[in-house]
């Protein structure tokens, strides 16, 4: 018996079934393992991040400018932060993702900590760059409904969500999402790239000896060492050697770029196996969405260049005892001449 041939209408529609059929099956396999990794992390959404009571705080935490300045210095520099945020205007980057990295510092797990490190990660798809911005944490801010503190005050009190909050009113940005960890996090990170490797002083191999957590090699002084996470992160938290503050969030710099260049030459065995070990770790606002559309620009994002820098900018504050405070206008200007740079 002679079988009928098949129309060609009908044999089109067969094999747009059996390809729509094979992206269904590819989509679903990609979502399963983004939901995977995506599950794996601290996901909390911002309007679960609570508040900390103020009382709970020690006089040293709550870092308010009572013990820096004057009255009369505080209400000028209350002035002049609210008129800059009065009248600058915050950008259209629709061509920038901002994340603001966060690095905390906490005795016990009743608070937040006080954010050491607050690195603002901004990705510039015009320039192809990325652009890391550090704040120092002696930063003078406005803190919502809090008045005038220190910068991390905010991350103190509110954890990621406020932290944002307070860098985007005071410097006229729109952050998109942030991570948090702490510095055991930061270790295993640092770890699972392999080291990094850092010139240091006499002054810093001492204190790299002498804060380290756990095992390490003794550094025997100046010279060029191939740091282990616990030693990497003492390094990072050196503040009396060298400019304060100043040399902290720029040695906090030097690792992460490390970090990142480091990453680049993993295997995916390896960046599968430093996500699953780190992702727990992290505290982040990042939805399922956003990390999907993150994931594919990955390969691109990562033939970027970087660039280092860090506020207040040289130049552009004045010191009140402890507090730096920004000359607004100068700052603002700059900062967005950089991250925005063609937007």
């Amino acid at each position: 018996m002679e079988k009928k041939k098949m129309s060609g209408k009908k044999k089109a529609v067969i094999i747009l079934a059996v390809v729509l059929g094979i992206c269904v099956l590819f989509v679903g396999i990609a979502y399963a393992v983004l939901h995977h990794y995506h599950s794996k992390s601290n996901y909390v959404k911002d309007d679960q991040v609570q508040t900390i009571d103020e009382d709970q705080l020690s006089d040293e935490d709550k870092n308010d400018v009572s013990n820096s300045m004057t009255e009369e210095e505080q209400k000028q520099a209350e002035e002049e932060a609210q008129k800059a945020q009065a009248e600058i205007v915050i950008p259209n980057g629709s061509d920038v993702y901002n994340i603001l990295l966060i690095g905390s510092d906490r005795r016990d797990t009743s608070w937040y900590g006080n954010s050491d490190v607050m690195m603002l990660v901004s990705i510039n798809k015009n320039t192809e760059k990325i652009y890391v911005t550090s704040f120092m944490r002696d930063s003078y801010a406005l803190v919502e409904g809090y008045g005038a503190h220190k910068l991390n005050f905010a991350y103190a009190i509110g954890g990621g969500p406020k932290l944002v909050e307070t860098i985007e009113k005071n410097y006229r940005i729109s952050i998109d999402n942030y991570a948090a960890g702490d510095f055991s996090s930061t270790a295993t990170i640092i770890d699972m790239v392999g080291g990094v490797d850092i010139t240091v002083n006499d002054g810093e191999a001492e204190l790299i000896n002498k804060n380290t957590i756990g095992d390490h090699e003794t550094l025997p002084g100046a010279g060029t060492y191939h740091l282990n996470g616990n030693q990497a992160v003492a390094y990072g938290r050196i503040r009396y050697v060298g400019n304060a503050d100043y040399e902290r969030t720029e040695r906090q710099r030097r690792v992460v770029e490390q970090i990142f260049n480091k990453a680049k030459n993993l295997s995916i065995s390896e960046l599968n196996d430093l996500a699953n070990e780190i992702l727990p770790l992290i505290t982040h606002n990042i939805s399922e969405g956003d990390t999907l559309s993150l994931l594919t620009s990955l390969p691109t994002i990562m033939g970027y260049d970087m660039e280092l820098g860090r506020i207040p900018y040289d130049g552009m504050f004045s010191s009140k005892g402890e507090m730096l405070v920004p000359d607004w206008e100068a700052t603002i200007t700059k900062l967005h001449n950089t991250i925005y740079a063609e937007s």
